[in-house]
């Protein structure tokens, strides 16, 4: 089994004991998506704070009232997101332009050449809907590719001062960052393959 259906069934199990009423589990459920899906309304809000917090408590109360309809056809993370565009549509009915940047996208296959190409650009990480689209991807990566990757990409710290972070050699860094970069571009084609299906 996949370590992707692994983590779609371990969401689907979570749902169901947070369903039952399972305190632990629902916390659980919070710590893995409570900060990505923080930073994707974030985003898609163009940072506004106070609609940001109100978006956030209405995606979280939403999806506490229909977590019984997760079935696990896509990742908790999708059916997150998906509540919060509606949410975000509700809070902001502006014009779709307003929130998403210059409405120039990248195609998954230009974000993950400029991935390739070494630090993300500002190219990549200015356009507010590409943001949404990064942060959703890199909310699939396990831990360690995340932390890597932002570290060295967004915080924009040295290879040698992530490996000092991480507590791994300088070698071991570069390998895992190539690793997480990797992973980063197959996240980001799901995402987009998941945008035009969803």
């Amino acid at each position: 089994m996949s370590r992707n259906a692994e983590c779609d069934n371990d969401d689907l199990l979570l749902a169901s004991r947070a369903t039952a009423g399972s305190e632990d589990d629902l916390a659980e459920l919070y710590r893995r998506y409570a900060d990505p899906l923080f930073a994707f309304i974030s985003h898609r809000l163009g940072g506004r704070s106070d609609d940001v917090e109100d978006v956030f408590q209405e995606t979280w109360l939403a999806a506490l009232r229909s977590l019984s309809t997760y079935r696990g056809e896509s990742r908790m993370f999708y059916w997150l997101c998906g509540i919060a565009r509606h949410k975000i549509a509700d809070h902001r009915p502006l014009r779709r332009d307003a929130w998403i940047g210059d409405g120039q996208e990248l195609s998954a296959e230009r974000m993950s050449a400029l991935v390739d190409a070494g630090p993300l650009p500002e190219e990549l990480l200015a356009r507010l809907e590409t943001r949404a689209v990064v942060v959703e991807a890199l909310a699939m990566l396990p831990d360690k590719y995340r932390t890597a990757l932002v570290a060295r990409y967004v915080d924009g710290l040295s290879v040698e001062k992530t490996a000092q972070i991480l507590g791994k050699s300088y070698k071991a860094v570069e390998s895992l960052l190539s690793r997480a970069r990797a992973a980063l571009r197959t996240a980001l084609i799901e995402v987009e393959r998941e945008g035009r299906d969803g």
